[in-house]
């Protein structure tokens, strides 16, 4: 069974992607690499910060240590550039 997300795009769009084959691929999958998966599906290039439920994904963790599982909900933010207004 293909495992998939929806996703909530940093734009407004709503999308259901492929992430991956099976729950076995799931434990193993790092937040970075969804989050690649994610950038590259809604054509994104610039920085973006994911959030599951109200926690925000550290990038070098698994997707199994936030409980996402076949169709959880991942919400993206897009970084802007900024300095400090002085």
């Amino acid at each position: 069974m293909t495992i998939q997300l929806r996703v909530n795009g940093p734009r407004g769009e709503e999308k259901v992607i492929d992430v991956c084959e099976n729950e076995e691929d799931l434990k193993k999958m790092t937040v970075k690499q969804l989050r690649d998966k994610i950038a590259r599906e809604l054509e994104i290039n610039g920085d973006i910060r994911m959030v599951y439920r109200t926690e925000p994904l550290d990038e070098s963790s698994l997707l199994l240590s936030y409980g996402i599982r076949h169709m959880s909900t991942i919400h993206t933010l897009l970084m802007l550039p900024g300095g400090i207004m002085g």
